[in-house]
């Protein structure tokens, strides 16, 4: 397997295996047997098991914002395919998620994973705030709504996953797209 592959090989086993199994299973050991190849395999790839959840978590983060956004759509729309987007999402991936859940949870509690995440997490904020900007007054208004959007995903992917409350879900979202469309009238 060339290393490109091994690599994203074991990144998609840190998902699958934080996912399915949670935090105390994820070892090495664990993540060779998934993929499939020997611990000395992993540490050819990534210089320690710590390097591989932060790995997993950037594919996580670009993962999420894979929803095809026309270029022309109000900031109204764009919230509203956000939402349909990631709902649609944890629908589909649930074990990425509960990964992506484990490391957050994780991050509270380890320093270097926390500021490790944080930087994918600002990328995150950046993509939205781009993605944002040409809809909204100002830059400080696109930064803002683009905060306001990670933690409403964030918090709707883990009321999906933790209650299933789907339709309460989506009425909190409506009533941010219905924000959103004010916002947009006055600007």
């Amino acid at each position: 397997m060339p290393r490109r592959d091994t690599r994203s090989a074991i990144i998609d086993a840190a998902v699958t295996v934080l996912g399915r199994d949670g935090p105390d299973a994820f070892s090495a050991a664990a993540l060779a047997r998934e993929v499939g190849v020997s611990k000395a395999t992993l540490f050819h790839h990534f210089p320690s098991i710590g390097e591989i959840p932060t790995a997993a978590f950037e594919r996580m983060i670009a993962d999420s914002l894979a929803i095809d956004m026309p270029l022309d759509a109000s900031l109204a729309d764009t919230i509203e395919l956000l939402g349909h987007g990631s709902a649609e999402l944890v629908r589909a991936r649930r074990e990425f998620f509960r990964a992506y859940f484990v490391l957050m949870a994780r991050a509270m509690f380890d320093d270097r994973l926390r500021i490790q995440l944080q930087a994918s997490g600002d990328a995150l904020l950046e993509r939205l705030r781009t993605l944002l900007a040409p809809k909204l007054a100002s830059g400080e208004d696109a930064a803002a709504f683009a905060r306001l959007i990670a933690i409403q995903l964030d918090g709707s992917a883990i009321h999906r996953m933790a209650f299933g409350n789907d339709g309460e879900i989506d009425a909190a979202w409506r009533l941010l797209v219905e924000l959103a469309r004010q916002k947009g009238r006055t600007e």
